[in-house]
């Protein structure tokens, strides 16, 4: 029996695409994951194909296509860190728009102090929308896209585009 590579790298492809969180597939960042999207199988040999033109190292150093550069990886990581290790608490928190972890929060995400009172009203009145979808990082992106939304705290919170 003869092994063919390209057989065995599309199979393995194939069968070990991941859980998708991000804006691309198991391709990676780069011009493939603009111009093809994240789908799955055979879309995303074609999406690591045109990342492998050279695009891909551009967009890894310099954190364009879907990339992020190392800062705003250790942002987001900080981020998902704190809304995983402190859930339930920041649950408890935005539903009586005020507490210590909340504020802390607030800091995370960027927010000028100043603007503490202001960010924990408007979560509390979006909590509904922030918990709508199970899960720490599920409520981490809805509380971006809920400040991004308010005049405030677009202007204020320095972190919540990442």
């Amino acid at each position: 029996m003869k092994f063919h590579f390209a057989a065995a790298f599309v199979a393995t492809s194939v069968l070990s695409l991941p859980a998708l969180a991000q804006n691309y597939g198991s391709a990676g960042c780069g011009l493939g994951s603009i111009v093809i999207g994240p789908g799955e199988g055979f879309s995303q040999v074609f999406a690591a194909t045109t990342n492998g033109t050279g695009y891909q190292t551009f967009a890894i150093t310099s954190g364009t296509s879907n990339c992020k550069t190392t800062a705003q990886a250790a942002v987001l990581e900080q981020q998902e860190s704190f809304m995983v290790n402190n859930y339930a608490v920041l649950s408890k928190e935005m539903a009586q728009g005020s507490g210590e972890t909340l504020a802390g929060l607030s800091s995370t995400l960027g927010c000028e102090p100043s603007l503490q009172p202001a960010v924990a009203s408007h979560l509390q009145k979006s909590y509904s929308r922030i918990f709508s979808q199970p899960g720490a990082l599920a409520a981490l992106d809805a509380t971006r896209r809920e400040l991004q939304s308010h005049p405030e705290a677009s202007q204020g919170c320095s972190k919540l585009s990442i």
